[in-house]
C-alpha cells in the first residue's frame, strides 16, 4: 500500500506541448569555370538565394581559333535546397585574321580578313614585276605555301629573273 500513495494520478485533461529547438541546414554552392575551377565556394541556408558574389564575370582564355564571352551558367541557380554546383558556360566566336598578299617591293596586291581554318585564295591578276635592260621577270609563286589560317599573315611574290640576251631583242 506504501506504493499506491507514492503514484499520483491526476484527474482531468492536461495538454503536452513538445519543444523543439532549430537548426538552420546549410548546403554548399559552387559556381565553376567549365575547366572545373572553383570560381567561389560558399555555404548558403537552406531557402535562400544562391548567388555569385564575384565582381568579375567569369572568363575563358582565346585560343588562336575561338574567342568567348560568359553565356550564363549551366543551370538557372535557384533556391537553395541541397548542395549544388553551377558550372560557367560560353559563347564563342571563330577568330579572323588578316591575310595580306604583296608584291616583292612590298606593295598591297590583295587584302582581307578570314576565319580561322579558312583557306586564303590570291584572287587578283598574276602578279608582275617590271623589266630592266639586262632582265625580264616571271611570277614563280609565293615566298611560302599557302595554307590554312592560323594567324595573321603576308604572301610576298617572288620572280624567277632571266638575262636577256640579243637573241630576245627584235631589231
Amino acid at each position: 500500500y506504501g506504493r499506491e500513495n507514492a503514484i499520483s494520478y491526476s484527474s482531468g485533461d492536461k495538454t503536452y506541448t513538445a519543444t523543439y529547438s532549430s537548426t538552420i541546414n546549410y548546403y554548399t554552392v559552387k559556381f565553376v569555370n567549365d575547366d572545373g575551377t572553383v570560381l567561389q565556394e560558399g555555404q548558403f541556408s537552406y531557402g535562400s538565394n544562391a548567388y555569385y558574389q564575384q565582381k568579375a564575370t567569369p572568363t575563358k582564355k582565346p585560343t588562336a581559333q575561338f574567342t568567348y564571352t560568359f553565356a550564363g551558367w549551366d543551370n538557372k541557380v535557384t533556391l537553395v535546397t541541397d548542395d549544388v554546383t553551377y558550372t560557367a558556360t560560353y559563347d564563342y566566336t571563330i577568330n579572323k585574321y588578316k591575310v595580306t598578299f604583296v608584291n616583292e617591293d612590298g606593295s598591297v596586291l590583295q587584302t582581307g580578313e578570314l576565319e580561322y581554318g579558312k583557306m586564303p585564295v590570291y584572287e587578283k591578276d598574276t602578279p608582275t614585276k617590271a623589266s630592266t635592260v639586262q632582265e625580264t621577270f616571271t611570277f614563280a609563286g609565293w615566298d611560302k605555301e599557302i595554307t590554312k589560317v592560323t594567324g595573321e599573315t603576308v604572301y610576298t611574290a617572288t620572280y624567277t629573273a632571266k638575262t636577256i640576251t640579243k637573241d630576245d631583242v627584235n631589231f
